[in-house]
């Protein structure tokens, strides 16, 4: 088989796994926002709801992935999810993440603990701040709510320190996988 065989099959199989943790990532934070009752309800639960186990099954299928574009994939495929759902609050800042994710994996790499925690951070983080102003100004919040900066930092730490933990946990489970023998 030549490079550009196996390279296109490389690519095929990094998309079949970029759809299947994506769909994965997507039903669990469903699943997490409707148990809870708080689903396109409360604009502060569901960011913080898509940074614990959706985060991490992203991550970790960005670290198996392994490849250029791995990200990149995740990120379009779990925006299109979002935005077929009507939740454009969500899927609009994951392309823009996706982007950046990608170029900072190029750059840090895609399985050392240092880029994992600083992607996921990254990652969990923005999406956590944009979809939560987008949300506000989707529904029209007034003023006062949106322009509180105390409001914002808190929230912004508290998004960023959880992405960063579940950077950590992606990255251990990734290496058990990975020492296991089930992702090589």
């Amino acid at each position: 088989m030549s490079d550009k065989a196996s390279n296109e099959m490389s690519l095929r199989r990094a998309t079949i796994y970029a759809a299947i943790f994506s769909i994965a990532s997507y039903a669990i934070a469903a699943g997490l926002a409707l148990s809870t009752g708080l689903y396109a309800i409360n604009i502060f639960a569901d960011p913080i709801l898509n940074l614990t186990v959706p985060l991490i099954i992203l991550s970790v299928g960005i670290q198996i992935i392994n490849r250029k574009l791995g990200p990149l994939l995740i990120g379009l495929i779990s925006a299109a999810l979002y935005a077929v759902s009507f939740l454009f609050f969500v899927a609009i800042p994951l392309v823009l993440i996706a982007l950046i994710v990608e170029l900072l994996t190029r750059l840090m790499g895609y399985r050392s603990l240092k880029a994992v925690v600083t992607y996921t951070c990254i990652a969990g983080g923005l999406e956590g701040i944009l979809s939560t102003l987008l949300a506000l100004y989707m529904i029209k919040v007034p003023a006062p709510v949106v322009t509180s900066i105390y409001i914002w930092i808190g929230i912004s730490i508290a998004m960023f320190l959880e992405s960063a933990v579940m950077g950590v946990i992606a990255y251990f489970i990734t290496s058990y996988l990975i020492k296991s023998g089930v992702v090589k």
